[in-house]
């Protein structure tokens, strides 16, 4: 799975918001009479595609400190779960999500990193913020 800022922004926002971090997934394919062996098989590669897309992001939210009260759990067979109990940001989250709340700093922080040849981290960004900001300010 290649990282992908923008989900994770996405995905800190919706916490901070109350909105469902799961909507996103959609009901796990059902076999029906109009799908054939492959169009289902299709149809669940997809949808495992995404579910770990997005599973993968939150658990990486999960592991560096920034949200609290959900759980990501995987199975042998790849299987998985999600525990949801009240999820919040912590001040991590909070600070980066601020960092990362507007737009206009958002992309110029992007561009600057791309531009400068750097790796997007969540220490690249932080230290990218103050840099941003001055440009903005005219500093």
């Amino acid at each position: 799975m290649k990282r992908d800022w923008d989900l994770l922004r996405k995905q800190l926002t919706n916490i901070e918001e109350g909105n469902d971090v799961l909507a996103e997934i959609p009901d796990e394919p059902k076999w029906t009479d109009d799908l054939t062996q492959q169009g289902y098989e299709r149809v669940v590669k997809e949808y495992k595609v995404l579910e770990e897309r997005i599973a993968g992001h939150l658990e990486l939210l999960i592991d560096s400190g920034y949200v609290d009260g959900l759980t990501v759990s995987r199975g042998a067979d790849n299987y998985i779960s999600f525990g949801i109990h009240a999820p919040r940001l912590t001040m991590a989250g909070h600070d980066l999500l601020d960092t990362m709340r507007s737009a206009t700093v958002w992309e110029k922080i992007k561009s600057t990193a791309s531009k400068k040849g750097i790796e997007l981290t969540f220490d690249t960004i932080k230290a990218l913020t103050g840099v941003v900001i001055k440009q903005i300010l005219g500093g």
